[in-house]
């Protein structure tokens, strides 16, 4: 069986990654975790994964995870908080780039960002870091497919959550206007990455546009609505300005031009092409019914 080593498996969407690959069987699966000894770490070990230390203060910190594994997994990740975020990204994920390269690697599916920026002169930097890296992995000749991860249903439970607005009244703070927005659960983004490393031969040079559903932020609060009465849910109509002035966490700025970009962009995402590489996705509506309980009690923090 093929070795598919998947990088930083405390995190998601890798630890759901590591974990589907797990339940299909069809690999050995390798995790690099920055502490092997975390207790997601720890659960992939016993789950029958190889668990390797990791970091990406240099080349020598991927040698181990990388040595002998043929197919990878990664994603990179952006510090707001960070002196140059946009720089410090690009440079750890160049630094995998070149270590997939040195140790041969068949196939890199990674999570993958357009040129914001470039398209439309306003900067998301995750996305941009992320374009750059795909750009530096086609140069230097890595077989790669890439996933494009569109808006996550968990959202809702952490970084998005329904505001409250009044008794059993709830407003969805997110500036989409009548755009429909895609979106897709965390939980079914491991079954579509092994899924594609399973088919490399159809999948290299590709890119992957999640997507599981398409609504409409009115729609979302419908469907929230329908699932959690006598709650009610709305679209605040929220501008890109009102969501930048009242984000309360790192980067809203780059946060609501994630919005703004996904609504001027024209999105190429297959939700039936979705549906075929893993038939058990979720729905928005199905999500919002199977973690009912979740979302009412995170609504109660």
């Amino acid at each position: 069986m093929e070795r598919v080593v998947v990088l930083g498996a405390e995190e998601e969407p890798e630890h759901g990654v590591a974990l589907a690959l797990l339940r299909d069987g069809g690999f050995h699966v390798r995790v690099a975790a920055l502490d092997p000894g975390s207790p997601r770490a720890q659960e992939l070990g016993r789950a029958g994964a190889q668990v390797l230390p990791f970091h990406l203060n240099g080349t020598a910190g991927i040698e181990g995870a990388l040595s002998g594994a043929h197919k990878c997994f990664f994603t990179t990740r952006t510090h707001f908080n960070d002196p140059d975020p946009l720089q410090r990204e690009i440079s750890q994920g160049y630094l995998i780039a070149d270590g997939c390269k040195q140790h041969g690697i068949s196939h890199v599916v990674f999570e993958g960002g357009q040129h914001v920026q470039r398209r439309f002169g306003f900067p998301m930097r995750s996305m941009d870091a992320k374009a750059c890296v795909g750009d530096y992995m086609a140069e230097i000749g890595l077989a790669k497919t890439q996933l494009l991860i569109p808006f996550l249903y968990e959202s809702f439970l952490t970084v998005f959550p329904p505001r409250p607005a009044g008794p059993n009244l709830y407003k969805i703070d997110i500036p989409m206007g009548d755009t429909p927005m895609d979106g897709i659960s965390l939980r079914d983004v491991g079954p579509v990455v092994t899924s594609i490393l399973k088919n490399s031969h159809k999948w290299m040079g590709r890119s992957c546009f999640l997507s599981a559903d398409r609504l409409m932020v009115k729609d979302y609060a419908e469907t929230l609505t329908k699932y959690l009465a006598p709650r009610i849910f709305q679209d605040a109509r929220i501008s890109l300005k009102m969501f930048v002035e009242s984000y309360k966490g790192e980067g809203g700025q780059d946060i609501g031009n994630m919005f703004e970009f996904w609504r001027k962009d024209t999105q190429r995402r297959n939700v039936a092409e979705m549906f075929a590489l893993s038939s058990d996705m979720q729905r928005f509506s199905h999500w919002v019914s199977a973690n009912r309980e979740s979302i009412i009690s995170s609504l109660q923090k």
